[in-house]
């Protein structure tokens, strides 16, 4: 083979130069049009991994509170800042157009608010690519019009938010906005006030069939699984966007699920370090599925009935989780009733926080009635690993109106739960009532076990 092209190269008989000139030139026409074609798809990755990273970076914005679309645009049109040296019309990757949808089925229902916006589309500025090698082309081209010189290049994409929250127990609350505009959980003023998780067996349900209980992610909503897992110190389970509810009251087993916090005589193991009981806020001593407290408890009553004296400055309306932190002797910074716990490093607290350090601690103790919370904070058993956060609990926050929610069903949280603060142990039958306080909405950046994780969907 190599002689064979030896000769050819080295033959000087003019008819040999025709056949030579016509593979150089298809040779070159060749590499031409790869290197064209390369730029172009160069250039078409480059503004589909620009409309991939705004439109991921997005979907993390869409947690369905207010502001969710405009901190979702914002962060979708900032979230780099690409150029392309390929495009001949300009090299800054820009985005054109940024729409939300509740919906992509065919055809897609655009969002009509912050609430539903559940997808992000980001649209590319289109951006134009000059070919170099089309006077090369224009040779092979016999077909009367020219290849065209230059082409426009376009991008999209479309991602969602898949949240998901790990050691969370299998409770709801309906969203008590729905009941009233007032109510709003994800406002400053919701921190603080109290109201039933699962409300007392004949005081009404959540809604219809539902009293606050989750099945959990492996579906089970038997009342011997539910009691376990709200028992668990750590709960392995984690929820994804999407929550099944469980139907019925199961008043015992859950009232012994949760009690497991309050170390109370043949319970289950593992108390919260403080198991003290703190007094109800007035407007829910009775309490009803869907009312709220005023978070305007007894604080100074309390404090005097179980330290004497008068409540600690640092403690002026505080919440009952503040108290509970201060009779711990944890360290804790707060805003009024919106609490930093752990405190990492002072230095960084932002500046309308003040930092609440107690000298020791001071656990509310009465010898007379051990192992009772409503006088005796001490726990007797061995205590949770998980320490103060033992009466912590992350729970879901469902739009049961809008989602009309009742029986053994999924719905959707759209990412919304709330971290709660166990008040008190669940009473017997019939006033057996989850009751709890407002600590704060959970978001990826309050909560390390709640990910704001991302896909594309387009």
């Amino acid at each position: 083979m190599k002689n064979i092209l030896n000769t050819f190269l080295k033959n000087e008989h003019g008819g040999t130069a025709v056949y030579a000139a016509f593979f150089g030139l298809t040779i070159v026409a060749t590499g031409a049009l790869s290197l064209d074609y390369g730029r172009h798809t160069l250039l078409r990755n480059q503004m589909q991994n620009r409309a991939d990273a705004g439109a991921l970076a997005g979907a993390a914005q869409l947690d369905g509170r207010p502001g969710a679309q405009a901190r979702a645009e914002a962060v979708a049109r900032g979230a780099t800042q690409a150029h392309s040296s390929l495009a001949s019309d300009n090299s800054l990757l820009e985005v054109a157009t940024v729409t939300f949808y509740s919906d992509r089925a065919d055809p897609p229902t655009l969002a009509v608010d912050d609430s539903d916006s559940k997808y992000i589309e980001v649209i590319m500025a289109d951006r134009t690519i000059a070919y170099m090698f089309t006077g090369i082309l224009d040779k092979f081209s016999d077909s009367g019009s020219a290849p065209p010189k230059t082409e426009t290049v376009d991008a999209r994409s479309v991602a969602m938010p898949r949240p998901y929250i790990c050691e969370a127990p299998p409770l709801m609350i309906c969203d008590p906005k729905e009941f009233n505009a007032a109510d709003d959980l994800a406002l400053p003023g919701a921190v603080g006030r109290q109201l039933a998780l699962k409300p007392p067996p004949k005081s009404g349900s959540w809604a219809p069939g539902n009293y606050g209980l989750l099945a959990l992610p492996d579906g089970s909503i038997g009342a011997s699984s539910l009691m376990e897992a709200l028992a668990a110190v750590e709960p392995e389970d984690c929820y994804t966007l999407d929550v099944g509810t469980a139907p019925g009251v199961k008043t015992n087993k859950i009232q012994d699920g949760i009690n497991a916090r309050f170390d109370l005589p043949g319970g289950l193991p593992y108390p919260a370090p403080n198991v003290i009981a703190y007094p109800r806020d007035p407007e829910v001593a009775d309490p009803v599925a869907g009312q709220m407290g005023s978070g305007n408890w007894d604080r100074e009553g309390y404090w005097t009935a179980k330290h004497g004296g008068s409540l600690p400055m640092a403690l002026d309306d505080a919440t009952r989780y503040q108290v509970y932190l201060y009779e711990l002797g944890e360290t804790f910074a707060r805003d009024g009733r919106q609490t930093i716990h752990p405190v990492d490093d002072p230095a960084t607290l932002p500046g309308s926080y003040t930092l609440v350090a107690p000298a020791t601690a001071d656990i509310p103790f009465d010898a007379a009635h051990p192992d009772d919370p409503t006088y005796d904070g001490e726990p007797s058993q061995t205590v949770a690993s998980n320490g103060p956060a033992r009466r912590i609990a992350k729970v879901a926050v469902l739009e049961c109106l809008a989602e009309g929610v009742k029986g053994s069903h999924t719905y959707p949280t759209n990412g919304n739960y709330v971290e709660m603060f166990i008040t008190e142990p669940v009473p017997n039958a019939p006033a057996g009532a989850i009751m709890g306080e407002i600590i704060r909405p959970i978001t990826p950046s309050t909560s390390p076990d709640f990910h704001a994780n991302v896909t594309l969907v387009e």
